[in-house]
């Protein structure tokens, strides 16, 4: 998962793990670079603008709020994401969601695109 261009409102929320944890986590772009490409990574929730995004329910892009950066899986950002009814992050089409890799709540873990999966904590997200 890196960040993109396209273009959206400019008021956000953080995006965060829903595990019950003393440490809220969310969602920041890695070293604050707003650059394609750059990685995204968990981080505690500090409310910091790096983590702060916009999204809706249904067919949405992830926006970075305040900039014209979005999270996109590689190669093809246009194919846009979905905020799902059970709060996931998926790439529409592909089966794929933003995923927390081993369940690990360590700062600076890198998050994945994987193969979306029922119950599976590692890939619920609240804003």
């Amino acid at each position: 998962m890196g960040v993109s261009l396209p273009l959206l409102p400019t008021t956000g929320a953080q995006l965060g793990t829903r595990r019950t944890t003393s440490v809220s986590k969310c969602i920041n772009v890695q070293g604050g670079v707003f650059a394609d490409g750059t990685p995204v990574q968990l981080y505690t929730c500090n409310g910091n603008p790096v983590q702060n995004w916009l999204l809706n329910r249904g067919s949405t892009k992830v926006q970075l709020s305040g900039t014209n950066f979005c999270l996109d899986a590689g190669s093809n950002p246009e194919a846009g994401n979905g905020y799902t009814d059970d709060n996931k992050i998926a790439l529409e089409g592909k089966g794929q969601c933003l995923d927390l890799p081993n369940g690990n709540l360590s700062n600076s873990n890198r998050v994945q695109t994987w193969q979306c999966t029922d119950k599976n904590e590692n890939q619920v997200w609240t804003l």
